[in-house]
């Protein structure tokens, strides 16, 4: 398991990581995609994406055409790595 990160650490972090945002003890970035399908493939890397690492966010599909996607290690009750980590690969892979 990964440590808690410190209030610091983590706006240090984000500020790095494009479009995400802190959310409680949580991280969070919506996507918005041309329509309905473009939102399913999205939430549909996320989740694999999600598997290979082994730490899964909750994804959310709403509003026709957009994705949100919160993540936090509910085990260290908090923002750890595994989640900065997940958002950065998200970003790679959907912003490419």
């Amino acid at each position: 398991m990964s440590d808690l990160l410190t209030d610091a650490a983590i706006d240090e972090a984000l500020a790095g990581i494009r479009g995400w945002s802190r959310d409680g003890e949580a991280i969070t970035r919506t996507w918005e995609r041309k329509g309905f399908n473009g939102a399913v493939q999205l939430a549909n890397v996320a989740a694999f994406l999600a598997n290979e690492l082994n730490h899964h966010p909750d994804i959310r599909l709403h509003d026709y055409k957009h994705v949100t996607i919160t993540t936090t290690t509910h085990a260290a009750g908090g923002i750890t790595d595994n989640d900065l980590t997940l958002a950065r690969k998200l970003n790679e892979i959907v912003d490419a």
